[in-house]
């Protein structure tokens, strides 16, 4: 049992979750049957969480951990916590796991027991897949670079690049280039020699060409200089309107597919009717995961991920660093500096909330 009475959780005004945000405590939870109470020891902050405050309506991601206030939300994040109390049925005291969590020193969790952790169970968790549910037991040696890639973002990128090859390009041109997301899938299509481009903003050009995955790097103010190569496939990492609209003009009948994956950039831009080329396709890795494990099984889905494993580790620990944030009031300072574009770009930001 824990000898900590209140939790502190970081909440984030739905309406404008970049700008506002406070520090709320409430009393911790007594766990019941079928609950853990689970106290975080690290979650990271990437472009990925700005995703999730910009499109939480639209994709759900203000449902799994509902604040108590209408009009505040809490954002999700990726992590690592310890079991301290509940029932030993669900997951042993002491038990460390790793998945979606708030932004907080400690969740409470319902869920049944894996063979290798839990899934969350509870009805506001029911609106994602099991990608976003479920809780594997981690492997506490794991430093923060390599349990940042591998909460997540590897089954991503493994699915991400396994789709892209799938239609066998000839390139693949990535937005938003330094986030985790294109920086990851990058390096599992570059090891499986597709050529890779990646379009990021001038001051981020130099860090993207460092992270050694792209074949080249055009800054978005010299989009013209991006070529037109058949048989090439966009993949929207930022969701800025403008640089998909340009990327379609300038690529032209070269431009075979378009995907659309994410929302890294402010969402202020207006659309821009309806684009040249290929229909825009949305990918969502919770979904695909679904389809795949329907179709190969679970232990297959498993081997399939795992294969990515090596190769995104091995990148990530070669070229990523980690800076740690302690305490959630500094948490709260890192969540402004990721999502002013402050951090750099090959810097992962780990929070120890407690």
């Amino acid at each position: 049992m824990t000898s900590s009475t209140s939790s502190r959780v970081l909440e984030f005004l739905r309406s404008d979750p970049l700008h506002t945000t406070r520090i709320t405590t409430e009393p911790l939870p007594a766990p019941g049957p079928g609950q853990v109470l689970l106290r975080i020891e690290r979650f990271t902050l990437t472009s990925n969480n700005v995703t999730y405050a910009r499109n939480g309506d639209q994709l759900g991601y203000w449902a799994p951990f509902p604040s108590h206030e209408p009009g505040w939300g809490r954002v999700p994040a990726w992590g690592a916590a310890r079991v301290i109390d509940g029932d030993p049925a669900l997951a042993e005291p002491g038990a460390m796991l790793t998945g979606f969590l708030p932004m907080a020193t400690h969740v409470l969790v319902e869920g049944e027991p894996l063979a290798d952790g839990l899934r969350a169970t509870a009805p506001e968790r029911q609106v994602l897949p099991p990608l976003y549910r479920d809780m594997p037991r981690a492997d506490e040696s794991l430093g923060d670079v390599e349990l940042s890639v591998l909460l997540g973002v590897v089954r991503t990128a493994a699915h991400l690049s396994d789709e892209i090859l799938s239609a066998e390009p000839a390139q693949v041109v990535f937005s938003s280039a330094t986030s985790r997301t294109a920086l990851t899938t990058a390096s599992v299509l570059h090891r499986a020699g597709a050529r890779v481009v990646g379009l990021t903003s001038p001051e981020r050009a130099e860090a993207a060409a460092r992270a050694e995955v792209y074949d080249a790097v055009v800054p978005y103010d010299d989009l013209g200089n991006l070529d037109a190569v058949a048989g090439t496939t966009y993949v929207d990492i930022a969701g800025r309107p403008s640089i998909t609209a340009g990327a379609h003009r300038l690529l032209g009948d070269a431009l075979t597919r378009s995907i659309r994956v994410g929302g890294t950039h402010p969402a202020e831009e207006p659309g821009t009717g309806v684009l040249p080329g290929p229909v825009v396709e949305r990918f969502n890795v919770g979904a695909r995961r679904v389809e795949v494990a329907e179709r190969i099984g679970d232990e297959g889905l498993a081997a399939f991920e795992r294969s990515a494993v090596g190769p995104v580790t091995a990148w990530a620990t070669a070229h990523l660093t980690a800076e740690r944030f302690t305490g959630l009031d500094e948490a709260e300072k890192a969540w402004g500096r990721v999502q002013r574009g402050e951090l750099d770009p090959l810097t992962t930001a780990v929070a120890l909330p407690n």
